[in-house]
């Protein structure tokens, strides 16, 4: 991972009550791993003993409720770091990555990924385990090994798996960080694992007019009536108030896609409608996983307190509803009552996604954050409003003075502008649905 450089705007923070890590947290360091509870993989037991996550760090960490409000670690999965085989296979790896849990057929499925900063040699590993509560006679993590791995010589990179398990008994596994996006295969749902360790897939989500880097991944898949929800993370992790995580979801009648948005683009076209992104008070909420129970459906991610960044990556838990056309919207967090309302009283109503059009013709998706940053760019980008006049600043070492500025001016519902760039070039936006 890159080092994140300092943005160019003033953020306000707000304070705000956490849960959960009480060490000093470095963004850029290894250490962040063993922070806060990043990656949350959520799973209510079979055995009524509540409700377990698990968690990115050494030996992956494990965290348990009854209520998913107050949680407590309970302990690791593995007693090392990393398994010894996966050790083997990426020299440098500290720490295991953004596990996934599942339960079928009769037992626990443990999906987990170990990579190093920034490579493409990544492996996805399985444990299975008879019951997840360490009360329980039986109580055993049992490694399967490998399950995928990513090379050079792969266009994705194997992390971030998610295991899916059909009515119909058809098991499915999704990952990907990075480079083309996300991707998916059918899995024996005997062994959860694939027939090689570099199977035939399906490309399930990318990022069109790709950024640099093209960010995307955390795939996580789940069905609510007749369709498939495919929820996925975008933009930047693990940089505090300056994050810009947000999770996006597309659907589709199949497992393995084609899955559109609200607006019917496709998400390997850059398609995704914006189901959580940052506000005034939480920063960069992403790597998702889902839950589904009696008692209605619960988004479980990690996010940032603006107001004390070094609890690092904090627990929240969304209910989520669904609308009248089939589409999932988050209420507010469970431990923060009347949260939306606070949070649209202090955002501005510029912070969104935005069509931005380039001399009558050149379309591009983006996002203003809550922050002053534009995402969905390559490079870095900002936006600053003062009064009607909204500046836009685009880092790019090919324009005059190394930065294209654009001078646009809102229109009287603050839903679209117009103006010029330096060079004179029509510039407009239009502020979108989601």
């Amino acid at each position: 991972m890159s080092s994140i450089k300092s943005l160019l705007f003033l953020v306000s923070l707000f304070t705000v009550t956490t849960v959960l890590a009480q060490e000093p947290f470095n963004p850029t360091s290894k250490e962040s791993l063993r922070l806060g509870v990043p990656d949350p993989a959520v799973i209510e037991a079979r055995d009524g003993s509540g409700y377990y996550i698990f968690a990115t760090g050494h030996g992956v960490v494990v965290w348990h409720s009854t209520d998913l409000k107050a949680w407590k670690r309970i302990g690791t999965v593995f007693d090392r770091h990393v398994p010894a085989w996966a050790e083997e296979a990426v020299p440098g790896c500290d720490g295991i990555w953004a596990p996934d849990i599942q339960y079928a057929g009769g037992q626990y499925y443990l999906y987990y990924s170990v990579s190093t900063f920034g490579s493409q040699r990544s492996v996805i590993g399985l444990a299975v385990s008879r019951t997840i509560n360490p009360a329980a006679p039986g109580y055993r993590w049992e490694d399967q090994g490998i399950v995928i791995e990513s090379t050079g010589k792969n266009d994705y990179n194997a992390i971030d798996p998610a295991m899916f398990v059909d009515q119909n008994g058809k098991a499915y596994l999704t990952w990907g960080s990075y480079w083309t996006g996300i991707k998916g295969c059918e899995i024996d749902p005997a062994t959860g694992k694939t027939a090689s360790t570099q199977p035939e897939y399906v490309s399930l989500a990318r990022r069109s007019r790709q950024p640099d880097p093209p960010n995307i991944e955390a795939p996580y898949l789940v069905k609510h009536g007749s369709f498939y929800y495919l929820m996925v993370s975008w933009d930047f992790c693990c940089a505090g108030v300056e994050s810009t995580y947000k999770v996006v979801v597309g659907r589709s009648t199949n497992p393995l896609g084609p899955f559109v948005d609200r607006q019917g683009r496709a998400m390997t076209e850059g398609g995704g409608t914006v189901l959580l992104a940052s506000d005034a008070r939480w920063r960069g909420p992403g790597h998702n996983s889902f839950l589904q129970t009696r008692q209605g459906d619960f988004l479980v991610y990690h996010v940032y307190d603006a107001a004390n960044v070094r609890k690092g990556r904090i627990l929240q838990v969304r209910p989520v509803s669904w609308t009248r056309d089939g589409w999932p919207r988050v209420k507010d967090p469970l431990l923060d009552p009347g949260a939306s309302q606070r949070n649209k009283k202090q955002l501005s109503p510029l912070v969104g996604r935005w069509d931005h059009l380039v001399n009558g013709r050149d379309h591009y998706d983006i996002f203003f954050e809550v922050s002053g940053k534009m995402t969905g760019t390559a490079g870095e980008s900002y936006w600053k409003q003062e009064g009607r006049q909204l500046l836009l600043r685009w880092m790019d070492p090919r324009a005059p003075g190394g930065a294209w500025i654009d001078h646009v001016q809102l229109s009287a519902d603050g839903k679209s502008y117009s103006g010029k760039n330096q060079n004179g070039t029509t510039i407009q936006g239009q502020k979108r649905n989601d």
